[in-house]
């Protein structure tokens, strides 16, 4: 392998499947140790951090359960652990007024989009790509996350 290839492709530039898994998973480890110490900074475990930043989309515990791949246990317990630290509140579901849904708090938005900030400021994906290639990852990370 030459100096100028940082792939270990038996053939130099022409990266395999196994390499291009390599480079995926450290720069997914680089990308999650980011988002750690931001969260960190705010005093929130990576997994609350996630929570809160789904919590803008989703309100369905079974749904949030699914999106951050855990069960609806734990999603009720970091609600709960957010909720006491004011990051977000319960409020009656639109569509069964019964039910009481997870809400971000003004606060809890402005952390997540302070983490966003923190995350575009220093992301590798930021100043390292162009906003084509951007596009062009996303397109193509879409289709693995989309294959079984």
């Amino acid at each position: 392998m030459t100096s100028s290839s940082p792939v270990g492709a038996d053939t130099p530039g022409t990266p395999s499947t196994p390499d291009a898994g390599e480079v995926l998973l450290r720069v997914a480890q680089r990308l999650e140790g980011l988002f750690t110490d931001l969260a960190g900074e705010h005093g929130l475990t990576a997994f609350q951090a996630r929570t809160l930043r789904a919590l803008h989309e989703i309100s369905s515990q079974g749904a949030l359960a699914r999106r951050l791949g855990c069960t609806a246990s734990r999603v009720s317990i970091v609600t709960r652990e957010l909720e006491g630290r004011g990051l977000v509140s319960k409020v009656a579901s639109v569509g069964d007024r019964r039910m009481r849904v997870a809400r971000p708090t003004t606060e809890g938005t402005r952390i997540v989009d302070a983490i966003g900030a923190g995350l575009a400021a220093r992301s590798p994906l930021v100043s390292g790509l162009t906003d084509d290639q951007v596009a062009d990852l996303f397109r193509l990370l879409s289709l693995v996350e989309a294959t079984p």
